[in-house]
């Protein structure tokens, strides 16, 4: 975790040139909020090994960002939903175990613009995920990389519709097996 986030800090360290060199966006701040699908989790039973998937519920995220140029910015969010019951019956267990995620994550952002209408964005950054369980499955949490791409279409200056792809990485911790990724429409509103 401690070279992900100091290798982090240099990337962001090392686009500070390029925002004192560009001129100034119109809009300087941005928030937005997306859904997502949960996606598919997987509870091992650690004592029989047997095992069980469900799809998790949906998703909510509210983000917010600050635009050094018209091209770079930074970015920091968080989400939470995605609910997902295990079958007892299937994993041999007298109580049914549950686990709701939730993440936190900042990085940073980069936009081509194709025109006043359209544009794509990727981001490169570092998530924090945690599953909280019921008390038969207790809870686990991991540091991955964040990844995503997206594409924007403005309705106004101000506003715009939004869909992109985040990838969040695996979590496998205490018999959870959590492969996130998340494929999120929403809107984005500049100030």
């Amino acid at each position: 975790m401690t070279k992900l986030l100091i290798s982090t800090l240099l990337a962001a360290a090392g686009l500070a040139p390029f925002a004192a060199s560009a001129a100034a966006p119109e809009e300087n701040y941005y928030a937005g909020v997306t859904a997502s699908r949960g996606g598919t989790l997987t509870y091992r039973n650690p004592a029989n090994g047997k095992t069980a998937s469900d799809d998790a519920g949906t998703i909510f995220k509210v983000y917010g960002g600050f635009a050094l140029t018209d091209y770079l910015a930074l970015e920091a969010g968080y989400a939470q939903g995605g609910k997902a019951r295990f079958d007892k019956a299937l994993l041999g267990m007298a109580s049914e175990p549950t686990f709701k995620a939730s993440n936190f994550y900042l990085a940073g952002r980069a936009t081509h613009h194709f025109n006043d209408d359209w544009s794509v964005f990727g981001k490169l950054g570092v998530t924090r995920n945690r599953y909280e369980g019921t008390a038969a499955s207790g809870s686990v949490s991991s540091t991955k990389p964040l990844l995503g791409v997206g594409m924007a279409y403005n309705i106004t200056k101000e506003a715009a519709l939004t869909v992109e792809y985040e990838n969040l990485g695996r979590t496998r911790k205490d018999g959870v097996n959590v492969k996130h990724n998340a494929l999120q429409l929403g809107v984005k509103m500049g100030f």
